[in-house]
């Protein structure tokens, strides 16, 4: 199962939810891969990994041609490996944009190595570049983590319209697997209002657990660890391992689907392109 994180703008707890679900995951007995594909790196730091120690990282499969089975490496977290992200992925747009097939550098390399994993969890740049487009195209469902803020809200629908256009013309396999609601805060009136609102407009498309605001996750990313090895106990903790069961049962639901409505997999070429930055 291969489950892209994208959001329209960042500071929506994105990569915490990505290293976190992907950990989760791994912590059940899975075997999981974490791809790093924002040029931040910050999934690849949050696990630990010095920014100097970066390379070879998923730029080098993509731009370079090394085969991405040799940027994979171990974490401290048993079962979770890691493809790491590094600064060259800033030129990705104008180093990949020009190629035919633009769209499906990640799927293919990701073609020789996925099958050794249960779950493949990518970290997309916020926003839609080329690299978020990419990970569309490669993935099977992918997840939206939305703060209940103004803002962050207004984006969400641009981009479920944008992910159903990658549907339609590259990946009819690409499913919703749910908005995740992070960062909430009831201390303020505007936040449960806002969490209404998304429950109101995307119904069950909003997971039922929410990822409460707490500074053990905060402190966890500072520290290089998942917030499973830096404070177990904590809120966040207890918040990521019932999303990640609340993840499990969605994305059976979409493998049952899937099997009963996909034929084979068809691809429509775009000629008027996506627009989507």
């Amino acid at each position: 199962m291969i489950t892209a994180i994208v959001s329209k703008k960042g500071g929506v707890g994105k990569t915490t939810s990505a290293v976190n679900l992907a950990a989760a995951l791994a912590e059940s007995g899975r075997r999981v891969l974490l791809v790093d594909l924002d040029s931040q790196a910050s999934a690849s730091l949050s696990l630990g990994v010095p920014r100097q120690a970066l390379a070879p990282s998923v730029a080098d499969a993509l731009m370079w041609g090394t085969p991405l089975g040799e940027t994979v490496r171990p974490t401290a977290t048993p079962f979770l490996d890691l493809v790491t992200a590094s600064v060259d992925l800033a030129s990705a747009d104008f180093e990949l944009g020009g190629h035919r097939d633009r769209e499906s550098h990640v799927k293919r390399a990701l073609a020789r190595v996925a099958d050794d994993y249960d779950h493949v969890v990518l970290d997309c740049p916020p926003g839609l570049p080329l690299m978020a487009i990419n990970a569309l195209v490669a993935a099977d469902a992918f997840l939206v983590p939305v703060t209940p803020h103004f803002l962050a809200i207004a984006g969400v629908d641009s981009l479920l319209h944008a992910a159903e256009r990658v549907r339609a013309h590259h990946n009819r396999r690409l499913t919703l697997a749910g908005i995740l609601l992070t960062l909430v805060d009831y201390r303020s009136n505007e936040t449960r209002r806002n969490v209404d609102l998304m429950r109101e407009t995307y119904g069950s498309d909003v997971f039922g657990i929410e990822v409460r605001i707490n500074v053990r996750l905060a402190e966890a990313t500072s520290a290089a660890k998942t917030i499973f090895q830096y404070s177990p106990k904590a809120t966040g903790a207890g918040n990521y391992r019932l999303a990640m069961e609340e993840f499990l049962l969605r994305t059976a639901r979409l493998r049952e689907r899937a099997t009963v409505e996909l034929g084979e997999e068809s691809a429509v070429p775009d000629p008027q392109g996506y627009g989507l930055q």
